[in-house]
């Protein structure tokens, strides 16, 4: 049953009483209805109004107004997105207990390949059709920073390989592009969910240095076919990034063209502060961003906060002179004063310790201060030979590293 309200039509239970989460802000209000007091003809107006509240307690409403219902959301639900919407496909089903559970499949536009789809169980279609429809644009990773999760972006491709894996193992070739959408939508939820739960598991444990214990991290180190990778560079994660060190015949170029951007944050200036080698309080090790990652490459190291700790360390361990009152106070800056996700955990700092011993013991003295960019045209094991580092000592530091910071997914990576 609908009430008419001021030319409005106004579905009961669809304005008042809302408290849906989506992605990472709440949705308190849905009104969707033909502006007129007649019935549905051509010509009319449908208009939609969704008030919610943002990550940050903002208040924002988003209206639409178009030809069809469809349209009208379409309008509504896009101001939360990057670019328009376009819904694509609809599927609503009545339940046992009188709900409907409402499937909106969208794209960015009529022809886009970027696509996703969202479902919801209400009491209203339009209810169902507006938090579908935004759950659908989660999916697709065209919410806005304001308004999508953390780490949605690995979740969802992880969601996509996990879909493809079960269409290749079960040999469903058949499988049409909306029921990989709503299976890959199926799969993020659960993956968000069980997310949640490592989450409060982990913020709730008495012994967070053991937490990683508790999962199957060794998961991250084999393919799809199960044999175990030396390195993972073929992912736009940057979690799972990994170039590792049996690399040798590879350009530094080709592997530094792989490392995926790091997360969608801008550096702050307390990290500038420190590790800008144009500060005027830089520590010991401070590099530009480029020269950097080069390092990273040439130690095969990840971009997890263990191997940040260990790539810092050894900058620092080629100073010719590192003062105790330095390398203390940087370590309390990394731990106390850095923010997430700069921050590195004490229990992930001795992989600093190590790494300012690594580069005690090899490399170049002050390679820090060499222009590590330059050594991008050579191939890796002519740049390390250059840099000085002597990749069989750098092993006995990993081999270190994996006894005194055991489980952890950089550890268990290293060679």
């Amino acid at each position: 049953m609908v009430y008419r309200c001021k030319g409005l039509i106004v579905h009961p239970n669809s304005k008042n009483g809302l408290s849906i989460r989506v992605a990472a802000f709440e949705i308190d209000g849905v009104v969707c209805g033909v502006r007129s007091a007649g019935t549905n003809s051509a010509g009319e107006t449908w208009s939609c109004a969704i008030n919610a509240a943002t990550k940050n307690g903002l208040s924002i409403s988003a209206t639409g107004e178009g030809s069809t219902r469809q349209q009208a959301v379409e309008i509504a639900v896009s101001v939360f997105c990057t670019k328009p919407i376009f819904i694509s496909s609809i599927r609503s089903e009545s339940q046992d207990d009188g709900h409907l559970q409402t499937v909106v499949a969208i794209g960015q536009s009529v022809d886009s390949g970027r696509a996703g789809l969202g479902r919801f169980v209400s009491k209203d279609l339009e209810t169902g059709l507006v938090v579908a429809a935004i759950r659908a644009a989660n999916h697709a990773g065209l919410l806005k920073a304001d308004y999508r999760a953390n780490n949605q972006q690995a979740l969802r491709c992880w969601s996509q390989s996990l879909v493809e894996e079960l269409i290749e193992s079960l040999e469903l070739e058949n499988t049409t592009d909306l029921q990989r959408l709503e299976a890959e939508c199926i799969v993020l939820e659960h993956t968000n969910r069980v997310a949640s739960a490592a989450v409060l598991t982990a913020a709730n444990h008495p012994k967070p240095t053991s937490i990683l214990s508790l999962f199957d991290t060794s998961a991250w180190l084999f393919d799809s076919n199960g044999r175990r990778r030396d390195s993972y560079t073929d992912t736009d994660l940057w979690l799972a990034w990994y170039p590792g060190i049996e690399n040798d015949e590879l350009t530094v170029s080709e592997v530094m063209n792989s490392m995926p951007a790091a997360p969608e944050s801008k550096i702050p200036w307390i990290v500038r502060l420190f590790e800008n080698p144009e500060s005027w309080i830089r520590f010991r090790g401070a590099v530009d961003l480029n020269d950097h990652d080069v390092l990273h490459v040439l130690l095969g190291r990840g971009l997890q906060d263990q191997d940040e700790a260990f790539v810092l360390g050894f900058a620092m361990g080629t100073a010719k002179r590192i003062s105790k009152l330095e390398y203390w106070i940087f370590k309390f800056v990394l731990a106390r004063i850095y923010p997430e996700p700069y921050r590195i955990p004490a229990f992930l700092q001795p992989a600093f310790d190590l790494g300012v011993q690594c580069g005690q013991q090899t490399g170049v003295r002050n390679l820090y201060r060499r222009a590590l960019k330059d050594l991008q045209g050579l191939s890796l094991g002519e740049a390390r030979k250059q840099a000085g580092i002597d990749m069989s000592v750098v092993r006995k530091f990993y081999e270190l590293e994996q006894q005194k910071i055991p489980f952890t997914i950089a550890s268990l990576r290293l060679p």
